[in-house]
């Protein structure tokens, strides 16, 4: 049942994208516990949708995601006061770093109750990136959430990350969900396995060096030479990103049989009954990867780096192998055992990882701790 002094709830972000694929689950438990649901994106293909569901959407405007201009910023201060004001909105959920930082702001001038969610640093706190800039984000982070009543975190480093540095306190309430969870029944287990040279693999990300592009390509095409039967896929589109890898690239590899390109999808399910080892090579900020999580429910054993936020899939040696970051050769060493694995074994990982889902990635779970801060 919804409380009696919050009617109106708006989860935002920085794409309709990340709302319907991300949280999907938790619009629909808000608008079947009785409120009154408001999705705040820029319009994308997924509007559509948002609103089949129950929503009602509202275009963000001023957002600029891969840009540092600050009257961009303020601009998108100021439209998203506007819009919890005009919708009298009780409740807002942020989500993405320029929400969480800009709504954050937004909301300090409008008396509306708000919770963000650190769903990953991103590419700002990665390694390389000019320290200036993450000393900018980091005051904004911290000037944000001052007084901010919750915080949600994805994974632990990134909690411990915000309290030792003082964005946050310890007076603040801190809550931990691993990731945005999985449908456990859409995402069923997969039951039959390829194996050997039949295998397939497939890496799911975004075209950004930092998901591990490189090192998969460079892994695959030394494992085709030995292999060539075998299948390393490749399912993701060209990012709004610094970092983001040229698609021509990645049609070349296509087109030398070293990867094989698939583009984007909307049906990850169906897609995932057709692969047998799920690959993350990621040494991103991640939160937790939404992909992992439905690997894991899916049933696919995973290979992924002993990474913030990718570490926490995997039980290393029994539901895949965990690895180094940035190391093309303990890649394919990881994926190579796959391929001598048997079908029983990779059928036994599979097994693990999905106990695994079941027990730690429910998305019940994740909503049950939205709805819960709704009720308190």
């Amino acid at each position: 049942m919804a409380s009696d002094t919050i009617k109106n709830v708006a989860i935002v972000s920085n794409t309709s994208w990340y709302i319907y694929n991300f949280r999907k689950g938790l619009l629909q438990k808000l608008i079947s516990a009785g409120y009154n649901v408001f999705a705040i994106a820029p319009k994308d293909k997924f509007v559509k949708e948002i609103e089949t569901l129950g929503c009602v959407f509202i275009e963000l405007k001023h957002i600029h995601n891969k840009g540092k201009n600050p009257f961009h910023d303020i601009s998108l201060t100021l439209e998203l006061r506007k819009i919890f004001k005009a919708n009298h909105l009780d409740f807002c959920f942020f989500f993405t770093p320029k929400i969480n930082i800009f709504g954050s702001l937004a909301a300090k001038f409008t008396g509306i109750k708000t919770v963000a969610t650190i769903n990953g640093l991103g590419f700002v706190f990665s390694e390389g990136q000019p320290g200036w800039l993450k000393f900018t984000v980091e005051k904004l982070y911290t000037i944000a959430f001052k007084n901010l009543k919750a915080i949600i975190f994805q994974n632990n480093d990134d909690k411990n990350y915000f309290l030792q540095n003082k964005i946050i306190d310890h007076r603040q309430e801190i809550i931990l969900v691993k990731g945005s969870g999985a449908n456990l029944t859409e995402f069923n287990q997969k039951t039959f396995f390829n194996t050997g040279n039949q295998l397939v693999f497939l890496l799911s990300a975004r075209l950004i060096k930092e998901k591990g592009l490189s090192e998969y390509f460079e892994a695959a095409k030394n494992l085709k030479q030995k292999y060539p039967d075998i299948t390393c896929a490749l399912l993701g589109l060209e990012a709004d990103n610094p970092s983001s890898i040229p698609l021509q690239i990645v049609e070349k590899m296509h087109e030398q049989k070293i990867i094989d390109y698939r583009g984007g999808t909307d049906d990850m399910s169906s897609v995932l009954n057709t692969i047998d080892v799920m690959v993350l090579p990621s040494y991103y900020r991640e939160g937790i990867p939404k992909i992992l999580i439905e690997a894991l429910a899916k049933g696919l054993p995973v290979i992924t780096t002993n990474n913030i936020g990718c570490k926490e899939t995997v039980d290393n040696g029994e539901n895949g192998f965990l690895i180094e970051i940035k190391n093309a050769s303990a890649l394919e060493a990881a994926m190579e055992k796959m391929i001598l694995m048997t079908a029983e074994d990779l059928a036994r990982m599979g097994k693990l990882s999905r106990a695994k889902a079941e027990l730690e990635f429910d998305e019940a779970y994740n909503h049950k701790a939205y709805i819960s801060i709704l009720n308190s």
